[in-house]
């Protein structure tokens, strides 16, 4: 796609110029989920076999419509709820799930997808043009299935996990635990929250210690790993890493067409609704 693109072009520029890049998927930066992915690339649970990944929670925040508030106004005061601001949420919050699943690969990017998704509790001009539930299989390089799921609905279940399967064993990533022929419980806070901060230390130190650290490589590949599965559920076809990484598809506008005198790219239907896609009907690449 072409913001991908564009962002790939960025990081390589970064490299040139020694400047540090830190990409918010902070997960990598957490001590324990660091002390277990060693442990897992070390064969602690033999060979990974499938992964699955899950978010499940209520929707995001809504943003009242103020009077006389100009369209483009408010769907960016909504951006969760507007695919052409986040992606819809594969993109926007499997994000986390997907990349820990990357690097639990060896960084590794899938072959194809296929997923399912759409709207059914969602109801209303208030929530935008997002679906509210995804799942997407992704086929990795030596067989290994990711399987992932988010769902954005009030009075359900709620989970976020990444459990790794192996023939030895299994990883709860999450819970900082192994379990099977070499279990292992490691120590610290199971919170995401000092991931956050490490994250921001990380970079402060690259900088004022003139030592670039630079995301940018896992960054672009697992917001393309994210990519392909959104669109695989907005469309109902598999979807290849080649065909989505030779794309130049983006959702208009593009960021420098962007204002609050712009027409906003999505506007609602005569019943206040917006037009959602329709997995076998909706065609985008």
């Amino acid at each position: 796609p072409a913001g991908v693109k564009m962002v790939r072009a960025a990081v390589e520029a970064a490299k040139a110029k020694r400047l540090s890049v830190v990409s918010g998927l902070q997960s990598r930066y957490h001590p324990g989920y660091i002390d277990l992915m060693k442990r897992v690339h070390d064969g602690a649970i033999g060979r990974i076999v499938a992964i699955q990944e899950t978010w499940l929670r209520p929707p995001y925040v809504l943003y009242p419509r103020r009077p006389n508030m100009k369209e483009i106004v408010w769907q960016g005061s909504n951006q969760y709820h507007f695919n052409w601001l986040c992606g819809d949420d594969v993109p926007q919050t499997l994000i986390h799930n997907l990349d820990r699943s990357s690097w639990a690969l060896g960084n590794a990017a899938p072959r194809r997808c296929y997923g399912m998704g759409g709207r059914s509790t969602l109801k209303g001009e208030i929530y935008g043009n997002v679906f509210d539930h995804h799942s997407v299989v992704y086929d990795f390089p030596d067989n290994v299935r990711v399987y992932a799921m988010c769902r954005t609905i009030d009075n359900c279940y709620n989970e976020n996990s990444s459990l790794m399967l192996g023939t030895k064993g299994q990883c709860d990533l999450l819970n900082l635990r192994i379990v099977g022929e070499n279990p292992y419980e490691a120590p610290g806070s199971k919170s995401k929250n000092p991931a956050y901060d490490l994250e921001h230390v990380a970079l402060f130190d690259a900088i004022r210690g003139s030592k670039p650290i630079n995301n940018g490589d896992y960054m672009v590949r697992s917001t393309l790993i994210t990519t392909m599965g959104q669109l695989s559920c907005y469309t109902g076809q598999e979807i290849t890493w080649d065909k989505v990484s030779n794309s130049d598809f983006f959702f208009a506008p593009r960021a420098e067409e962007v204002s609050e005198d712009a027409e906003a790219p999505v506007k609602p239907g005569p019943d206040g609704t917006y037009p959602v896609f329709v997995p076998g009907v909706t065609k985008l690449l």
